[in-house]
């Protein structure tokens, strides 16, 4: 199942922290690259999330650029499409064990 696999490499690190603080991470995701980057994925995911759609739905409600290997243990994959997923936010939350409240780096 694709939010099982999601999750095991969600939970992948290393020693490379360059994006660990929150204001590295909002700089990486403020910046006009990653936004470029971002539509690029939305489109090529038919603005839809990845995961719903695995198990036969459809969901396009607020919409988040994954990174299956995480940004602050993996930069160099930072804007590799083979490492970017959309999928909604209840479904990064439940990606990353969070709450719905929680979660928020990427919505401003």
């Amino acid at each position: 199942m694709l939010l099982d696999e999601l999750t095991q490499q969600a939970k992948l690190k290393t020693t490379n922290t360059i994006y660990e603080s929150k204001a590295a991470r909002d700089a990486f995701y403020q910046n006009q690259t990653w936004r470029n980057k971002r539509k690029e994925i939305l489109r090529r995911d038919n603005n839809e999330c990845q995961v719903t759609k695995s198990l036969g739905g459809v969901d396009k409600d607020k919409l988040i650029v994954h990174h299956i290997k995480p940004l602050e243990y993996y930069p160099e994959l930072a804007m590799d499409d083979s490492n970017l997923i959309t999928v909604s936010h209840t479904n990064h939350n439940i990606i990353h064990g969070l709450t719905l409240a929680k979660f928020n780096d990427e919505w401003w």
